[in-house]
């Protein structure tokens, strides 16, 4: 029997140029494919306001368990990221006939949230929201900031407190072509028959990207 030594050396020549046409598409394809990058993980200190208002209610509020998730773009874009808080607060009342506890983060972009901040330009987020999944996107261009509410809670006279817990609430900041900060605040407000008084208990600010 006579073998076709041409006929074989075709055929394997052309098995190796299919082996090196896949090769390249693969390659191809691990550099065209953008680098997945991780989540960032932000634990941020417990705090603590304890006071008595001129009022003369006892105020003790409190914030624990805070941390932040933060992710990069998934367009890579270098414009938007998002953030998602968690934290408990607390507050025990002494002496108030009624009060509200609202509790949020203020964000910034190329703002310095270090010292004092602005309560103004709220987005509120209700957590009874029917599609809880959509999370806001704020649109910050450098030097703009703003609050964002995700809850309000009545204080309960009987049991002199009130508390909001929230879990992986997430913020979208877009539009942010620089550096982006958030803190958190919890603002208590309490009433008697002397008149009202505000608590504000601000979180350690935290860099989104």
């Amino acid at each position: 029997m006579r073998v076709n030594e041409s006929g074989g050396r075709r055929a394997a020549g052309a098995g190796l140029g299919f082996a090196a046409m896949l090769l390249g598409c693969v390659v191809a394809a691990a550099v065209d494919s953008p680098v997945a990058q991780a989540d960032t993980y932000v634990p941020l200190p417990d705090g603590e306001q304890s006071l008595t208002t001129a009022t003369g209610v006892r105020v003790d509020l409190t914030r624990s368990g805070e941390h932040a998730v933060v992710s990069p773009s998934i367009a890579s874009n270098g414009l938007s990221r998002t953030a998602g808080m968690s934290a408990t607060v607390y507050a025990t009342v002494d002496g108030a006939t009624s009060g509200k506890l609202v509790t949020g983060y203020v964000v910034g972009c190329q703002v310095d949230l270090s010292g004092g901040v602005s309560l103004g330009g709220d987005i509120y987020i209700s957590p009874n929201s029917a599609y809880p999944e959509i999370y806001p996107n704020i649109n910050l261009v450098p030097g703009g900031v703003a609050t964002v509410k995700f809850d309000t809670k009545k204080l309960d006279p009987a049991a002199n407190a009130v508390g909001i817990a929230y879990s992986e609430r997430a913020v979208q900041v877009s539009g942010c072509a620089g550096y982006a900060q958030a803190r958190a605040f919890s603002t208590l407000t309490v009433k008697n028959d002397r008149g009202s008084a505000e608590v504000t208990l601000y979180g350690l600010p935290f860099s989104i990207g």
